[in-house]
């Protein structure tokens, strides 16, 4: 399986589309992200199409790692870290000190070396935004975690 890692353009609506297909069908929201706050969009590809996907993105004047998606067949395979890790890289390049996630799955972000974050005043803004998504407290119920990338 090809499993290199692809920077997609950001000015590359189709791809943006393909990639909201993508989470959307591994049961994912997927929110459009503001141009002005997207720094970096990976995505994982097979033979089949897309199977991993990761953004870098500013929040609330914060970077996050955001939309991190695995296709449901491949999951724990790697493919997710290896995706994540090029957020995180990209991350490090641009002088990031501290990254940030809002989890889903926090046991992964977690083995990847981050903790809970105690910022409550960035935890409210960001619970503020989950209150307009179906699956807020019915399957899915974040934690707010961060990582150190630079000492």
């Amino acid at each position: 399986m090809r499993s290199e890692i692809e920077r997609i353009d950001l000015t590359d609506k189709g791809a943006f589309k393909e990639i909201e297909e993508f989470c959307r069908k591994a049961g994912l929201p997927f929110f459009i992200p503001i141009l002005e706050n997207l720094l970096a969009q990976f995505v994982i590809r097979d033979a089949r199409g897309m199977v991993a996907a990761a953004r870098l993105e500013y929040t609330f004047d914060h970077p996050f790692v955001e939309e991190v998606a695995v296709r449901e067949d491949l999951r724990g395979t790697g493919l997710g870290t290896k995706v994540v890790g090029a957020v995180l890289e990209e991350a490090r390049k641009r002088g990031t000190r501290t990254i940030w996630v809002m989890a889903r799955e926090p046991g992964f972000f977690r083995k990847m070396g981050f903790a809970e974050a105690p910022e409550k005043e960035l935890l409210a803004k960001l619970i503020a935004q989950c209150h307009d998504c179906r699956d807020y407290r019915s399957v899915c119920n974040p934690i707010l975690l961060k990582k150190t990338l630079i000492e």
